[in-house]
């Protein structure tokens, strides 16, 4: 199920090209061939590869670059700051945090009619999303050993921004203090609104009912640090051994309980195999030693893990809305399933919520 593309593929590698001249005006026999963009992942954004080739100081040089839109069409969140996305690569690819290396940021709608930014493209490979990696593809195929560096290199890697420090003011570009004054409540009220745009004035009984118990139940949190945001495997790129070579997607990142990303990373990996009836791969290490390895790499607590995990999946559900409508919408998926309400995520929720 690839994400559509809004952009003429070719208008645009010959756009980039004539900018890519002025950015590299010392090079010369300048080259652009367009990727595509990715088939496995992501409904939010719009991104496009290109390979590059020029000869800089009598050298051939080639690479490959990706770039990143503000989207324009059918919008899956309320707002989308691609400047954000930017600024955070660029600060945490100093605390040995695998990073892209992100090389400009183009404010101006002047050269494609929205802002941009462009940043180097990372090898290996993600575990799909579309079909979810549990069920087909390089992981489902790769040994038990790889599965296992796979998730512990998530958790690793996830650690090391919880461990940034935030202190110094550097990440107050993340508060929304327009939202609330917490950094939980900044989350819960962004999600409320998100709930009630997506739905359009429409009922959705599983999501709101964890909303009453997500405001009812609403913990005192007492840490903080920089939140990924989208923190799962399925947003890393990795090698064949199943090392890292780059964490991705950023675009939900904020300030709040550290324990958010890694109840998020449980929950969407949970959506995405026994949500859709398929067991998780062998290799996987589970939640209770997941929460315990990230306990102890980072010092922070997961006392609220169950609240934080409603939170996830209530997130996911409200994220879902619009997912499927943007897939009605350019004819991906039939109008009439009520996929917007009862997919994946909703029957997780629901069980969930009958627990506590």
């Amino acid at each position: 199920m690839p994400k559509p593309q809004e952009r003429n593929q070719e208008e645009t590698k010959v756009i980039f090209q004539n900018w890519l001249v002025e950015k590299l005006h010392e090079a010369s026999d300048l080259h652009v061939e367009i990727l595509g963009g990715p088939e496995n992942t992501g409904f939010s954004n719009e991104t496009l590869s290109f390979q590059v080739s020029y000869t800089l100081n009598n050298e051939q040089v080639s690479s490959g670059l990706v770039l990143r839109f503000y989207p324009e069409g059918f919008f899956v969140f309320p707002d989308y700051d691609i400047h954000k996305q930017f600024l955070i690569m660029q600060k945490l690819a100093v605390h040995d945090i695998k990073v892209p290396t992100v090389l400009w940021y183009e404010e101006s709608d002047e050269v494609f009619g929205t802002s941009f930014y462009v940043m180097e493209m990372a090898q290996g490979d993600a575990p799909s999303d579309n079909p979810p990696f549990h069920q087909e593809g390089w992981v489902a195929d790769a040994s038990e050993d790889v599965r296992e560096r796979i998730w512990w290199g998530w958790v690793e890697e996830m650690s090391k921004v919880h461990q940034v420090d935030i202190s110094n003011g550097d990440y107050d570009f993340l508060n929304r203090p327009e939202l609330a004054d917490s950094h939980l409540d900044q989350e819960l009220n962004y999600y409320f609104n998100f709930h009630d745009w997506a739905m359009e004035g429409e009922e959705h009984p599983v999501a709101n009912q964890a909303r009453e118990w997500l405001k009812a139940n609403k913990p005192i949190s007492k840490q903080s640090s920089i939140i990924w945001g989208d923190s799962r495997c399925a947003n890393i790129m990795y090698l064949p051994d199943g090392t890292i070579s780059a964490v991705l997607d950023w675009e939900m990142a904020s300030l709040g309980d550290p324990c958010m990303d890694l109840a998020w990373g449980i929950a969407i990996d949970d959506c995405n195999s026994k949500g859709v009836g398929v067991d998780r791969l062998s290799g996987f290490p589970g939640p209770v030693a997941t929460i315990a390895k990230w306990e102890a790499l980072t010092g922070h607590s997961a006392d609220n893990y169950d609240y934080f995990y409603i939170l996830a999946l209530y997130k996911f559900a409200v994220i879902m809305i619009k997912v499927v409508r943007k897939l009605e919408h350019y004819e991906i998926m039939p109008m009439g399933l009520n996929a917007h309400i009862n997919n994946h995520v909703t029957p997780i929720l629901e069980a969930k919520l009958k627990d506590l």
